[in-house]
């Protein structure tokens, strides 16, 4: 279990995320003459709230991947069991979602539509990956189990479970 969480710090939260909602983002909100620096207005705190609510979801994700679905959100070690508990009876999606909520407090945070835009290149492109290759898969991995899963919660928008 320690080797999995290691594994899983080093390569999904450190370096994949933190090049994607990390690194990208700053670069982005510092091109096209933005201003990020930290002014203290009241835009700033909020997007500072929303990262850290962002980043709290996606935490709490993670470790309900690891925890009860006995993999990690890796490709390499996926979870062994489907998960529909915490924020997964909510939205199928959550972890995705809880890197879209920090990407729109980073927005606020640097005052950037740059970083507006950023994160609906990736909504997108993570819309037709979860279309094209993560759904079919999982369906395959979790057979009826998973397609019972995706007729009664939504991928994007979350409700509350039936």
């Amino acid at each position: 279990m320690a080797q999995r969480v290691t594994i899983f710090f080093w390569c999904w939260l450190v370096l994949g995320p933190g090049v994607l909602i990390g690194v990208v983002p700053w670069w982005l909100a510092h091109q096209v003459g933005a201003s990020p620096a930290w002014q203290g207005t009241i835009r700033q705190w909020i997007g500072v709230w929303v990262i850290l609510n962002g980043c709290g979801l996606s935490a709490w994700c993670a470790s309900m991947l690891i925890r009860y679905g006995n993999g990690t959100p890796l490709p390499l070690d996926p979870p062994k069991r489907l998960v529909i508990a915490g924020p997964y009876r909510f939205v199928r999606n959550p972890m995705a979602l809880g890197f879209f909520v920090l990407l729109f407090g980073q927005a606020l945070l640097y005052r950037s539509w740059l970083v507006c835009g950023y994160l609906l290149v990736l909504a997108a492109g993570l819309h037709l990956y979860l279309l094209k290759i993560e759904e079919p898969e999982l369906a395959t991995r979790f057979g009826p189990a998973y397609k019972e899963y995706r007729r009664r919660v939504p991928r994007w928008l979350p409700r509350p479970p039936q």
